[in-house]
């Protein structure tokens, strides 16, 4: 496991107790405040208020968090399940991490994530979790065809 997986995972533990409704209001609440305060953004588990005042009704957080991870999951998936050679490093390492737990496949996902798409820490480990939740399978194969099932449209 990388330094960055291992920074990843105790956010990862906790984000993979919440359900998944939880974790679409986390991820909006998380983009909200990355919004307003850059310096949250390298930190898988930030510090974020939850303020209605500021942020809006939970429903609407919510929904802009399912729209937030409908656009990444889409990108997520060509590169964690798709073909391209480029990719081919990636695809191994989750391969292997299935071998070990949820855990580590939420804590490479975020990895890849902030490192391949360039998404912020605070936004990855809560997308890599709601992967997790919606498509982990104990196969890398399962995970790929459930995951490719559930795919919003393009």
């Amino acid at each position: 496991m990388t330094d960055l997986e291992e920074a990843a995972k105790p956010a990862v533990i906790n984000l993979l107790q919440k359900d998944e409704d939880q974790l679409y209001v986390e991820l909006g609440m998380r983009q909200k405040a990355y919004t307003q305060d850059l310096s949250i953004s390298g930190s898988f588990d930030p510090v974020v208020m939850d303020d209605i005042a500021v942020l809006g009704p939970m429903d609407e957080i919510r929904e802009f968090g399912q729209r937030l991870f409908n656009r990444w999951t889409l990108e997520a998936h060509k590169l964690l399940c798709g073909a391209e050679k480029e990719d081919v490093e990636d695809i191994q390492q989750l391969q292997n991490a299935f071998g070990i737990d949820d855990v580590a496949v939420a804590a490479f996902l975020a990895t890849v994530l902030v490192t391949q798409l360039g998404i912020a820490a605070a936004l990855a480990a809560v997308v890599a979790a709601i992967i997790v939740k919606r498509f982990f399978h104990p196969t890398y194969e399962e995970f790929c065809r459930a995951w490719t099932r559930h795919l919003p449209e393009a």
